[in-house]
């Protein structure tokens, strides 16, 4: 069996492109606001955790071929521990965050980029990731610029736990492209969270509705769920790269471009003023967090 490549420090990225963990994360970035912005008008009509279940099946249908070309699977127990929890813990985040949205939308995604944070905290004890105070100020400033972005001082107990899921997830997933390119990873942490996501949807209310017309909404999602696949391998590449804390840190500037998609795309210009400021923290800690 192959020996797994050692889990990297900051600054271990080297090479001819070091900061491409950088440009990786953005991409992360830029592609979920793309799909998360043109999926809007999509959401009117399909409930957000069958789109997300058709989503995780798209992204498991593209990475197959990269895991059937992998041909030799890690046989460490651990790993596959990693794999099954990634996938309970994706079902549980998508319901918990579902639930808050529907009490207090705001509220539930300003706690929900908490996840930076969480991920600073835990990553430690997880991982060897140790960090200095560049890097602490620059993710409490792109958490207060997600707070001001959505313009909230309300707790949301929904969205904190959305940002400790999303933390665990992302490290667990750190640990799991050390073991396993990350396509072919991938595959298997669609695949888990598929299965988790369909347990979710059977138990939920969305099961026992009336039969959805699945082709014709897959058609409609395709699309969305390809650019999704895009983003999740930027991440997964990122990730291998660099430490799981400043990726999910840089990839928070998701809500830039989110903000940027939606006032030019989508005419949304309400409260510019809140996200305008809140962009210019989240810039400011991105560059703390990355340089």
């Amino acid at each position: 069996m192959r020996a797994a490549p050692p889990l990297l420090t900051p600054g271990a990225a080297s090479g001819k492109l070091p900061r491409m963990w950088v440009i990786l994360s953005i991409g992360t970035a830029l592609t979920n606001a793309l799909w998360t912005a043109l999926a809007k008008p999509v959401l009117q009509e399909i409930p957000p955790l069958r789109m997300m279940l058709q989503f995780r099946l798209v992204i498991a249908a593209v990475f197959l071929p990269a895991f059937l070309w992998h041909r030799e699977l890690p046989r460490d127990v651990g790993f596959w521990l990693i794999v099954l929890s990634i996938g309970v813990l994706n079902g549980i985040r998508w319901v918990v965050i579902m639930h808050g949205v529907r009490q207090n939308y705001f509220s539930t995604y300003g706690m929900y980029n908490t996840a930076p944070l969480f991920t600073l905290l835990l990553a430690p004890a997880m991982l060897p990731e140790r960090f200095g105070p560049a890097v602490w100020l620059g993710v409490l400033a792109v958490i207060a610029g997600g707070i001001v972005f959505y313009h909230t001082s309300r707790l949301s107990l929904y969205g904190l736990v959305g940002a400790v899921l999303t933390a665990i997830i992302n490290i667990l997933s750190k640990r799991g492209v050390s073991q396993m390119e990350p396509s072919a990873f991938l595959f298997l942490v669609a695949a888990s969270a598929a299965v988790a996501l369909t347990v979710a949807h059977l138990l939920t209310d969305q099961g026992k509705a009336e039969r959805p017309a699945w082709g014709k909404e897959l058609r409609r999602i395709l699309p969305l769920a390809l650019l999704c696949a895009v983003g999740a391998a930027c991440f997964f590449y990122a990730i291998r790269l660099d430490t799981a804390t400043r990726v999910t840190a840089v990839c928070r500037t998701n809500l830039i471009f989110g903000f940027l998609l939606s006032y030019l795309l989508l005419r949304e210009r309400g409260q510019w003023q809140w996200k305008v400021a809140g962009t210019a923290l989240i810039l400011l800690g991105t560059i703390a967090v990355a340089w």
